[in-house]
């Protein structure tokens, strides 16, 4: 895969980035999401690629600007995962936490996931498989504690603050371990327990697309998830047997997601959150905060990248 991939794709998280900054706390949450998402597909239509979008979380909402099926001028086929804007009510509101993310693979390494709800435990690469989903919280907590030679008092969890996730809180503080709630951004919730600097382990349910990002992010950067579909009717079945999922008590691991070595993953803050620096204006331009990864090689960038506007910003 064209090395240049992942320094294309940062460019256009970047683009997402600044668009949605510029309209930060406004609190219009479909029109910053949607000016990320044209601002992504401008930017992503410049590459000579054909880009196949998948596991778009927001298709078929008609107040939600539409990704096309294909991006890119035209070129090898590739996957394509877009998250214009994750955390659009916290950036909308002001708050921290949201981030723009896009994925490049090969053709048909990503598996088309349903948008339903996933429990997810992601650790990092120092932890590796010793997680079990299908364990209670609090035993997974001490697995993590064990194998990073920490008290369990010393482990932090990272959690959604949503009322689904109280038995999930109760249990995980039943333990003794500590807990960092967040509002939103699950993505990064993950990212922070890879990376370990803010959190050890992630917990909690969230949207089976988002779960690909995260495996994609993992293959890059190591690090170790299980992921189970939640399926409350027989709807959520047909869903999942219309994306060629037929057993619905299967765990899903990075492998399972993400069929390939050859991806990049790049990611730029739109506020400050677990993951990365938001988004600064200056005089003359704006100060953007990026994360860029390949998977062949294990390597990966952080990048503070001026932009010079000119008096015409580039958006």
């Amino acid at each position: 895969m064209n090395i240049n991939y992942g320094m294309e794709i940062v460019r256009a998280t970047e683009i997402a980035a600044l668009t949605a900054a510029r309209i930060q706390g406004l609190g219009n949450h479909n029109d910053i999401l949607n000016q990320a998402r044209k601002a992504m597909i401008k930017t992503l239509n410049r590459l000579m690629i054909k880009g196949t979008v998948i596991n778009d979380r927001f298709r078929g909402r008609e107040e939600i600007c539409r990704l096309p099926d294909v991006l890119g001028e035209g070129g090898p086929d590739m996957d394509l995962m877009v998250v214009a804007l994750e955390a659009q009510h916290a950036a909308a509101d002001g708050r921290n936490n949201a981030t723009c993310y896009t994925v490049i693979s090969e053709d048909g390494s990503i598996l088309p996931v349903p948008n339903l709800r996933m429990s997810k435990i992601v650790v990092g690469p120092e932890v590796g498989e010793v997680i079990d989903i299908n364990q209670c919280p609090s035993a997974n907590v001490k697995r993590v504690a064990r194998v990073l030679r920490k008290y369990t008092e010393n482990v932090t969890v990272c959690i959604l603050n949503r009322k689904r996730h109280q038995d999930l809180i109760n249990e995980v503080r039943s333990c003794g371990a500590r807990i960092k709630l967040i509002e939103e951004g699950e993505i990064s919730g993950c990212l922070a327990a890879i990376n370990g600097e803010k959190a050890d382990i992630y917990m909690g349910y969230g949207y089976a697309p988002e779960g690909t990002v995260v495996a994609a992010a993992i293959s890059c950067l190591g690090g170790y998830m299980e992921g189970k579909i939640s399926y409350d009717n027989d709807e959520d079945r047909q869903a999942a047997i219309g994306h060629n999922i037929h057993d619905f008590d299967k765990v899903f691991r990075v492998e399972d997601l993400i069929n390939s070595r050859k991806i990049s993953f790049a990611a730029t803050g739109v506020t400050d959150g677990e993951f990365l620096e938001g988004v600064r204006f200056t005089a003359t331009g704006g100060v953007t905060h990026s994360f860029v990864a390949r998977s062949e090689t294990r390597t990966y960038r952080k990048l503070t990248t001026n932009h010079f506007f000119d008096y015409n910003p580039v958006f």
